[in-house]
């Protein structure tokens, strides 16, 4: 039965991809159908709860702080300065 699922799931996956669809929506897709078809819980809420907890985590917070810090020193030149300080 196990892997009756999983051919279902990646055929799904693969007529989803077919279809033109980005792959970050289709693996959105693909999570919605197993759990409409394989589980109990009403898939919508199951999901919802899912990504608004991968979402809302303190750790997802570094990445676009340190994306702006590189741009502030790229675009104050404050890197060009630091380098050419650390250079012999």
């Amino acid at each position: 039965m196990d892997a009756l699922i999983a051919l279902v799931l990646i055929v799904a996956m693969f007529a989803i991809l077919g279809a033109g669809v980005w792959i970050g929506i289709a693996v959105l897709g693909v999570a919605w159908i197993g759990m409409e078809l394989f589980t109990t819980r009403p898939g919508g809420d199951a999901l919802a709860l899912t990504v608004w907890g991968s979402l809302s985590s303190w750790t997802l917070t570094a990445l676009p702080l340190f994306i702006w810090m590189g741009e502030i020193l790229l675009k104050t030149r404050l890197s060009e300065g630091l380098f050419r300080g650390l250079a012999p």
